[in-house]
């Protein structure tokens, strides 16, 4: 299963999914794949196969963005449907429409993001098992997800705060996206078939925006003798090209290619074209070129953003690689360190109740962004 939300900003439509595939026992991918995730999460099952095997939110012609929940093959057939459709110039709503009469497809759920007279639209469909293709106005999950206790509601408050203090559509992606990253590190998702790394993007009048080049790295601040220490302790990172994009991962004993596969007909890119893109994404990743670094806190909620590409600016963070050790290190500013040791907390008299402090996943969490 998985879990995908939907939601939009003034400008933006943006849909997010998890990267989990879940099957019956198969033992080449166990054995490719091997027991963990790319963020250290343990899959080993004995009757089934997970794994964070695919990212859910593929580009389509015409500025159009899809994501899913439910059966696999099913999900490739509705959406290599409409990709043909939508190649012939068709608008999303009347592609779609072929895909209607090619179902019902009732093994899956879909969301749908587009532009329409320079207004974002979200439609979803047979949501709730419900076999229409209709519009949505507000935050909508898919997915086994959506049964954890906690996951839905907080990411629908927490889209909703960001998509109403005008932070702009690029930060509000990066921000949802270090939200459900940073949540899933601390819930037990797996048990939900949740889990990997999570992808997604957004479409405005400019077009479709994916998620850009992101690391992500752990930290814990611990206590003793009377100080604070602060710790790095694992990175993951997402480097993209088109639809190509590589996985790093200190979980991992091996980087990880995913590629966006929709109609499974298609023709596959020759061996040597892959093998030239894949060295190329190799070359981004050993050369640092990320456009952010986000720290993820393991042992509290919260999460600090640092934009890399500012050229007016010393990052905060130094990335230092050494290709032939296979080292990658990384050196925070005093600045970045000291906010990390000590993150600061609301006052008494400044806690909203309508987060819950007894909620282990409520919203008050330090939240900073470095450019």
């Amino acid at each position: 299963m998985t879990y995908c939300i939907g939601f939009k900003s003034k400008t933006a439509v943006f849909l997010i999914a998890d990267s989990m595939t879940s099957s019956g026992r198969n033992q080449e991918i166990d054995e490719a794949f091997g027991e963990y995730t790319t963020f250290g999460e343990f899959v080993k099952e004995e009757n089934k196969t997970m794994q964070d095997r695919m990212y859910k939110v593929f580009k389509l012609p015409g500025n159009v963005l899809v994501t899913f929940a439910g059966d696999v093959e099913n999900a490739l057939e509705a959406i290599g449907i409409f990709t043909k459709e939508l190649e012939k110039g068709l608008k999303p709503i009347t592609a779609f429409e072929r895909v209607l009469s090619a179902g019902p497809f009732s093994r899956i759920e879909l969301l749908v993001g587009f532009m329409e007279q320079d207004r974002p639209k979200l439609y979803s469909y047979n949501y709730m098992g419900n076999g229409q293709f209709k519009e949505e106005h507000s935050s909508i999950h898919l997915g086994s997800g959506g049964e954890h206790e906690y996951l839905s509601d907080k990411s629908s408050q927490f889209v909703d705060f960001i998509t109403n203090d005008n932070f702009g559509d690029g930060k509000c992606l990066v921000y949802a996206l270090a939200f459900l990253q940073n949540f899933a590190i601390k819930n037990p998702l797996m048990l939900f078939d949740v889990g990997g790394f999570f992808f997604g993007g957004f479409v405005h009048t400019g077009g479709v925006q994916r998620m850009w080049n992101t690391t992500y790295l752990m930290y814990a601040v611990t206590q003793g003798n009377g100080e604070r220490n602060l710790h790095l302790n694992y990175q993951v990172s997402l480097t993209r090209r088109d639809d190509l994009l590589l996985v790093s991962s200190s979980f991992l004993d091996h980087e990880r290619i995913y590629l966006q596969e929709i109609n499974l007909e298609e023709e596959r890119p020759k061996l040597i074209d892959l093998e030239k893109r894949v060295n190329e994404l190799r070359a981004d990743y050993w050369e640092g070129k990320y456009k952010f670094i986000v720290l993820l806190n393991q042992l509290n909620y919260g999460f600090t953003v640092c934009y890399m590409e500012n050229k007016n600016k010393l990052s905060e963070i130094e990335s230092i690689t050494d290709r032939v050790k296979g080292e990658v290190r990384y050196r925070l500013s005093s600045d970045l360190v000291k906010y990390l040791l000590y993150s600061p907390k609301l006052k008494e008299e400044d806690i909203d109740p309508i987060w819950d402090r007894n909620n282990p996943a409520h919203l008050e969490i330090p939240i900073r962004w470095f450019a």
